[in-house]
């Protein structure tokens, strides 16, 4: 578990999850792996080097027989990776929930 030592700025709690996911930034095509999400945002462990304040496009692959795209701007960026804050009404976790029976607080 993390402690930090600032105010967590987060609107909602985060829910691990391990999966693969694609995304289109600056930079062009880049793939990541999603360590934790929320109803607001998530987070995206990658190689790629990416600004804060960078728009992206991210890929659910693993939501079969659907084209799910979600954009989000990045707000944090660490050597393990970023922090997305998600744009669209329709939720990520939403999506998630009812794909993969994950639940989110």
């Amino acid at each position: 578990m993390e402690i930090l030592n600032r105010k967590d700025k987060r609107i909602n709690q985060r829910s691990p999850y391990s999966g693969h996911i694609f995304f289109v930034a600056k930079n062009g095509f880049n793939e990541g792996r999603l360590k934790n999400f929320s109803r607001s945002g998530l987070f995206i462990n990658s190689k790629a080097r990416l600004s804060v304040g960078e728009v992206i496009t991210m890929a659910l692959p693993f939501l079969s027989g659907k084209k799910v795209k979600c954009k989000g701007q990045i707000m944090r960026s660490t050597t393990e990776g970023f922090g997305i804050e998600l744009f669209r009404n329709r939720s990520f976790a939403e999506v998630i929930i009812k794909k993969r029976g994950v639940d989110v607080q």
